[in-house]
């Protein structure tokens, strides 16, 4: 269902693809555990496709990302490969919120590790952009993650970071 209305929304946005920007995202990342109060730290990196230019009604975020958080206390570390995709307003504002959703494969390490082999998680997301001027290369982001991995507890996780124009 998600791939038929990605697909629909690409459809109609075939005109404006041309446009597409690309960019660097590095950030910094806390995530909270819902239940077990658990904190981690960590940060990561994605490459992120906009489709869609300044005169389509709506743009589509692609971003294919990598990230590496580690709990508090000699906890158990995450390491996730994810795709996200994400929607905007159109146009060339200062200021552009965003949301969308996530699906990633995560990996737990360490001494006190969580699960062995890989399993999926799945987030909803939303966020914001920040730019000085709209034909500046770097933006700043603020964003809010809540999901969980399979048979695991939820987490609210918060991003902070910088994107770069490639």
């Amino acid at each position: 269902m998600k791939a038929v209305m990605l697909a629909t929304v690409m459809f109609f946005l075939a005109g404006e693809a041309r446009a597409q920007q690309k960019t660097a995202d590095l950030h910094f990342g806390y995530a909270h555990g819902t239940a077990t109060h658990a904190n981690s730290w960590g940060g990561g990196a994605a490459f992120q496709l906009t489709w869609g230019g300044n005169s389509a009604p709506a743009k589509i975020n692609t971003s294919l990302g990598a990230d590496y958080m580690k709990q508090e206390k000699s906890g158990p570390s995450q390491t996730s490969a994810s795709l996200d995709v994400t929607a905007q307003p159109g146009g060339s504002s200062a200021f552009t919120p965003y949301a969308g959703g996530s699906v990633s494969e995560n990996w737990s390490g360490g001494s006190a590790k969580q699960w062995d082999g890989a399993k999926v998680g799945l987030e909803v997301l939303g966020g914001f952009q920040f730019k000085s001027s709209p034909d500046a290369n770097l933006a700043w982001k603020a964003e809010e993650r809540f999901g969980y991995v399979q048979g695991q507890e939820h987490t609210l996780t918060t991003r902070l970071g910088l994107l770069v124009s490639i």
